[in-house]
C-alpha cells in the first residue's frame, strides 16, 4: 500500500509553467539554463522539459490570495534576471506560433527518458499548464474528493482556456493544449477508482507492466499525489496573468472544500460515467465558456456561464467562497460574459490579423500584472 503524506487539509501548492520568449522577436528562447544559473532564491524556479520554459511554484499556502502573493514574490525577483538575459515571459497554454520541432530539450535524464519512450508524442509537449495541489486529510478522502471533482473538471478547463493557436494556426479550439497533452498514454482522463486500495492496486499493476516507472508518469487531468498528501488538478491551461491564475486556484480550492464537506457528511458521490467526463472536457476544449455543459447523467445540459454563476453562488452561500473577494467577483464577471484569455487572443487576431500582435499582448499582460505588484484577495 502506498504511503500518503500528512498535509493540512485544503491547503494549496501551485505550479505555473512559463514560456521564455526573446524580448525582440517574442519567439521562444532556450534561456532556462541561464535564468536558473542566475536565480539565487529558494527552489521555487525549476526547469521543465524544454529549455524555453520554466516552472514557478509556491510553498504551502492557506488560500488563493496567499498563493498569488507567493507567485508574485518569485516573479518580481525573476523579471530583472530575465531582462538581463534579453527575455520575457508568457503564461498561456501555448505560444501562438512556436514550432515544437525547433525546441531544445533540457539536459536531464528524466526528460531524455520521456523522449526515448514516447518519441514524437513527447516532443510535441510544447504546452504550458497550471497545476493546483490541494491538501487532503487522508488517502480515502483524497480519492473521494477526486471523484467529486470529476464532475467539474470541464468547468475548470473552460474558465482557464488560453490556447486557441498552435504553430501559427487558429485551431478552432479554446484549448489546443489539452488535446496535445492527452495524447500521452498515461495522460488525460484519470482511471476511475472507488477507493485508495483500488488506486494502489492499479499503480502496482501499471508498474509491473512497465506502463509507468513512478507516480510521476501518471499525467492525468487530476491525480492523487501521495508524496505531498494532496490531490493535484492538472487540467487547466496556463493563465495569462497571476491574477487570473489565482482566480482559478480559488475556484479549485472552493470546489475541493465543498467536495470534502460532502464526503465528511457521507454524501459523496461516486465518479460520474466516463463518457460525461470526456464529453465535458471536449466541450470545454472546443467551446470554452460558450459550451453547453452536461449537468446530469441523463444528458441534461446547461450553458456553462449560467452554470458557473450558479456554482459560485452555491459555493458562497455554503461558506466555501467569500462573495466579497476579488477572486469571486472576477469569476462572476466571467460567468456574466467577461472574456477568457482564449477569447481575448482571438479578438486581437481578428482585429490585427497578426500573431505577433497576439504574442506581444500576452507578454505585456503577464509583465504588466507582475509589475503592478497588486494581489487580489
Amino acid at each position: 500500500m502506498l504511503e500518503f503524506a500528512k498535509s493540512e487539509p485544503f491547503t494549496l501548492g501551485v505550479e505555473v509553467e512559463l514560456q521564455i520568449v526573446d524580448r525582440e522577436t517574442l519567439e521562444l528562447s532556450p534561456k532556462a539554463t541561464q535564468l536558473l544559473s542566475k536565480w539565487s532564491g529558494p527552489p521555487t524556479v525549476q526547469p521543465e522539459i524544454f529549455q524555453s520554459m520554466i516552472e514557478l511554484s509556491t510553498g504551502i499556502c492557506r488560500d488563493a490570495a496567499h498563493a498569488e502573493a507567493d507567485l508574485r514574490a518569485t516573479a518580481s525577483k525573476l523579471l530583472p534576471i530575465a531582462r538581463q538575459q534579453g527575455v520575457r515571459f508568457i503564461a498561456t497554454g501555448t505560444h501562438p506560433t512556436a514550432r515544437y520541432q525547433e525546441r531544445k530539450l533540457f539536459p536531464a535524464d528524466r526528460y531524455h527518458g520521456l523522449i526515448a519512450r514516447n518519441q514524437w508524442i513527447a516532443r510535441r509537449l510544447l504546452i504550458f499548464g497550471l497545476h493546483v495541489h490541494i491538501g487532503m486529510p487522508d488517502p480515502e478522502t483524497a480519492i473521494a474528493v477526486q471523484n467529486e471533482l470529476l464532475y467539474d473538471l470541464g468547468l475548470l478547463l473552460a474558465a482557464s482556456t488560453s490556447s486557441p493557436f498552435w504553430q501559427g494556426e487558429a485551431t478552432g479550439l479554446s484549448s489546443s493544449r489539452i488535446t496535445v497533452f492527452e495524447a500521452l498514454p498515461t495522460g488525460g482522463m484519470p482511471a476511475l477508482v472507488h477507493d485508495w486500495t483500488e488506486f494502489c492496486e492499479l499503480v502496482e499493476i501499471l508498474q509491473r507492466s512497465h506502463a509507468i516507472t513512478s507516480l510521476k508518469d501518471l499525467w492525468w487531468d487530476i491525480r492523487p499525489s501521495p508524496r505531498y498528501g494532496t490531490i493535484e488538478i492538472r487540467v487547466c491551461d496556463g493563465l495569462a496573468s497571476l491574477r487570473e491564475t489565482a482566480q482559478i486556484v480559488a475556484l479549485s480550492q472552493a470546489l475541493a472544500r465543498r467536495a470534502g464537506a460532502r464526503v465528511a457528511a457521507g454524501e459523496g458521490r461516486t465518479f460520474p460515467p466516463a463518457w460525461r467526463v470526456r464529453e465535458n472536457k471536449w466541450r470545454a476544449s472546443r467551446h470554452g465558456m460558450d459550451a453547453d455543459y452536461i449537468v446530469s447523467n441523463d444528458g441534461t445540459t446547461e450553458p456553462i456561464r449560467p452554470y458557473l454563476k450558479r456554482t459560485l453562488d452555491e459555493l458562497a452561500a455554503d461558506g466555501f467562497m467569500d462573495s466579497g473577494s476579488a477572486h469571486f467577483v472576477a469569476l462572476r464577471r466571467i460567468a456574466d460574459g467577461a472574456p477568457t484569455s482564449a477569447e481575448r487572443q482571438r479578438a486581437i487576431y481578428e482585429r490585427t490579423q497578426s500573431f505577433d500582435a497576439v504574442t506581444k499582448a500576452l507578454a505585456d499582460e503577464f509583465e504588466d500584472d507582475v509589475l503592478s505588484g497588486t494581489a487580489a484577495g
